[in-house]
């Protein structure tokens, strides 16, 4: 039908171009007058990205949910029991930690084209879940996986096999996360699924195998995703990619200048999409760049004078955004730490933990998040000699000494500060110099400049 094929392709360009009135206009129409649900397929995912990329998730979502019943495919429009959901996920675990990469080269292929258009449609909704409905998130990871294994694999196989190893980092359990992680990219190139390519480079090499290897080895990838993205139309994929490299940037200790002129260009490139979500992540560590950059005594933090910052808390808390709301609290900690602020920043933390409490995983960042939140505990306990500081502290250098198992090079030397600052705290001398001392050099050795700044100051007090 040459009609639906213009229609279809025009609301494609417009929704590439950013023109997302026109989006809701032309799928509208083919909506309205096409002859079948088939035919309205194609139009429906359109609608969806156009909705998510205009940050609203919830009338996403619902289109998503009602296409995935009309195909007969039942996922959950409220969030399922975490006992079920947990059940799933080990289960689904054992199998993949046993399935063998020549098995899953030869892995029956997907047939049922109902199931396959499901796939697609999960896959949506499971990217759009991350950013801003949490709630869901597991369950649409559960769905993809439990469709492959039942009716064989598809192109979004990869996909799925990727996010679900993204999901098992937060249980530490990267051993197995790795080993699904790598079944997604022997499937990628099984299915020469190129249009995936980006989010298995971002899953995989961006996030899960930054647990085991170091940042900085991520960022080659996530820019070939980016540019995956941007030649394929994926503009969604593409901006996923850009906003993993830009933080990646930040956490393995990048030049803070040359990290500004990345993040004012890949602003801009989202802004000129109209990818509002992407650009919100952005805007919230561009703010913290700049104030690192330019600030000499006090920035205006969190809960102070920058306008942009509280409209973006305010507009995450009034969309019910909670990764842009913890997102947030994690760059506002690391601020108010560094400028001396260790009220706020404690503060942060306890707005941070109630957030997470939503969420279906935390942000962890490799480390990052738990070594502040040590830092700003240990602050607390020796401005006001009180040591109920410590548990949180000691909670802290717990889940470090775990990561370390995993991931030396971007760890341990987070360790050894917290170690040295808490053994100082307690009176405990005798290792306190040497720790400080090889913090400062493995962070030096592995490239975390501004961490061994840190650590240099800290043994200076």
């Amino acid at each position: 039908d040459l009609s639906l094929r213009l229609y279809s392709l025009y609301a494609e360009a417009e929704y590439c171009n950013g023109c997302f009135q026109e989006v809701g206009h032309i799928t509208g129409v083919v909506i309205k007058r096409a002859k079948s649900f088939e035919n309205k397929l194609r139009v429906y995912a359109i609608l969806i990205k156009s909705l998510a990329a205009q940050n609203r998730l919830q009338d996403a979502m619902q289109i998503g949910f009602n296409v995935l019943t009309t195909l007969g495919v039942q996922c959950p429009s409220s969030p399922s029991d975490k006992s079920d959901v947990m059940r799933d996920i080990m289960e689904i675990k054992m199998t993949l930690t046993k399935t063998t990469y020549d098995e899953i080269l030869n892995y029956r292929e997907m047939k049922d084209d109902d199931t396959i258009t499901a796939m697609k449609f999960l896959q949506l909704l499971t990217v759009f879940a991350y950013f801003g409905k949490q709630q869901y998130y597991a369950i649409l990871h559960i769905k993809m996986v439990q469709l492959t294994l039942c009716h064989g694999v598809c192109k979004e196989s990869c996909f799925a096999m990727a996010s679900f190893s993204f999901l098992l980092c937060q249980f530490d359990d990267f051993k197995a996360s790795d080993h699904i992680g790598h079944l997604s990219v022997v499937l990628l190139e099984r299915c020469k699924a190129e249009e995936y390519r980006g989010y298995v480079h971002a899953l995989y090499y961006g996030a899960t195998k930054c647990w085991n290897m170091h940042i900085k080895l991520s960022l080659e990838k996530l820019l070939q995703g980016y540019q995956v993205g941007m030649q394929t139309g994926n503009i969604e994929t593409a901006m996923f990619n850009a906003y993993c490299f830009l933080v990646n940037s930040f956490i393995c200790g990048r030049n803070l200048v040359e990290l500004e002129r990345e993040l004012e260009s890949f602003g801009k490139t989202m802004m000129d999409y109209k990818q509002m979500g992407a650009h919100g992540l952005v805007c919230n560590i561009k703010r913290l760049v700049s104030n690192l950059l330019v600030s000499n005594d006090r920035p205006s933090l969190l809960e102070g004078q920058k306008s942009e910052q509280k409209y973006l808390l305010e507009r995450a808390m009034k969309e019910n955004d909670t990764m842009l709301i913890c997102k947030i609290y994690i760059f506002g900690i690391i601020e108010a730490y560094i400028f001396g602020e260790y009220e706020l920043a404690a503060d942060m933390i306890r707005k941070k933990e109630e957030v997470e409490g939503q969420m279906s995983r935390p942000c962890l960042y490799y480390g990052l998040t738990d070594f502040y939140d040590g830092l700003a505990f240990l602050a607390m306990a020796r401005k006001t000699n009180d040591m109920k500081w410590m548990s949180g502290a000691s909670k802290a250098i717990s889940k470090l000494e775990r990561h370390v198992q995993y991931g030396k090079d971007n760890c341990e030397h987070k360790l050894l500060l917290l170690q040295a600052e808490s053994n100082s705290l307690l009176g405990a001398f005798e290792d306190v110099f040497r720790k400080y001392k090889l913090s400062i050099a493995f962070a030096e050795k592995n490239g975390f400049i501004h961490e061994q700044a840190i650590a240099n100051e800290r043994l200076g007090d």
